[in-house]
């Protein structure tokens, strides 16, 4: 909407100084200076750039209060009952989300968090298809109750089942399809989703707004601006420190070996492990750690609608390096290059949407 807002002002500022010209000046000037105009427009899309512009300064949040004491050291998940979306929002805040991974990564977590709740099932069509995700399908259910879930939640479901229209499942080329035929729209969803997550931090007094001590107007005038509150720094540092456990020497207190009454429980809490690793762009790191503390083999424990129950060697070979997480994903590659293509739609970034078919 607010793209379109600044289009029409944009058409409505090259009409107020057309007319006049048209009207009172000679012919042939009005012809170059309207085509000039119009060639302007075209080029230069000021209204792609200032509501872009406008969506960068939506996003940013400073930072004016330290946390309590030395936060280390931390190998249980808080209990804040934070989605992972909100734990990227909050990584993010804290730059520590690798670059590669900021326009996705909280959309691909959430997927995966919605998958671990057994609200949407990912399976493939054909033997290979995990690892190519040219044949993964989202199988969405139509059964629950969306009022129970998170309002972001609740959007990416809506944009899942509008792609899919009236059939129960959609394959990830198909969403990929959708989105690149309206990238605008779905600009509008993803924008929606991540304003959600703000209100749902706000409502829990995580993030705030104060007036900008910067600006000499009177202080009912200042802009305001949004900030992480004492306590949304203190629950941030909680988060970091224990996903930096998590990719060096996870702990999970339901392991217990020889036990299978407990294997249920584990596979739970490995799998909501995996999920915030996810969040914040390092769950190729986490798994690998995972795998490595606790040999497991994850087709055991994980059925096959599971994302995770495809682990292996070759998912994390590249744990370590720069990429190492798109290679991790490359199952849900479809997938992220649609989030990717909305989310960055109208930005200079815009171009890159993914990997290269």
């Amino acid at each position: 909407m607010l793209y379109l807002f600044f289009l029409l002002l944009e058409i409505l500022l090259i009409t107020a100084v057309s007319l006049p010209l048209a009207i009172f000046a000679p012919l042939p000037l009005a012809l170059i200076v309207i085509v000039l105009l119009l060639i302007a427009a075209i080029f230069l899309r000021p209204a792609k750039r200032i509501s872009a512009a406008h969506r960068r300064r939506q996003r940013i949040v400073e930072r004016r209060y330290r946390p309590r004491g030395a936060i280390q050291g931390i190998t249980l998940r808080p209990s804040d009952g934070l989605t992972p979306a909100e734990v990227f929002r909050l990584m993010d805040i804290l730059r520590v989300i690798p670059s590669d991974r900021r326009a996705v990564a909280d959309f691909t977590a959430t997927l995966l968090d919605l998958n671990r709740r057994g609200i949407l099932a990912l399976r493939a069509t054909d033997g290979d298809a995990l690892l190519r995700a040219d044949g993964m399908r989202i199988v969405c259910r139509r059964d629950i109750d969306e009022k129970a879930l998170a309002l972001h939640e609740q959007l990416l479901l809506r944009l899942l089942r509008r792609a899919s229209g009236p059939a129960a499942s959609i394959q990830l080329s198909a969403f990929a399809d959708y989105v690149s035929r309206a990238p605008g729209r779905c600009q509008r969803d993803t924008d929606a989703f991540r304003r959600a997550v703000d209100r749902a931090l706000t409502k829990k007094h995580l993030l705030g707004t104060v007036p900008d001590d910067r600006s000499t107007a009177p202080r009912f005038l200042r802009r305001r601006i949004r900030v992480l509150t004492p306590r949304g720094e203190q629950s941030a540092a909680l988060w970091r420190a224990y996903l930096r456990s998590v990719c060096t020497r996870p702990y999970l207190d339901s392991y217990q070996p020889r036990q299978s009454e407990s294997q249920q429980r584990f596979a739970d809490e490995a799998e909501r492990l995996l999920t915030d690793a996810a969040a914040a762009g390092c769950c190729a790191r986490a798994s690998e750690a995972l795998m490595r503390e606790y040999l497991f083999e994850p087709e055991t424990i994980w059925p096959e609608q599971k994302f995770f129950s495809a682990l292996s060697e070759t998912r994390i070979a590249f744990a370590g390096t720069a990429s190492g997480e798109s290679y991790f994903f490359m199952p849900l590659r479809r997938f992220e290059t649609a989030i990717r293509t909305a989310v960055l739609h109208g930005t200079a970034e815009g171009k890159f949407v993914g990997f290269d078919d």
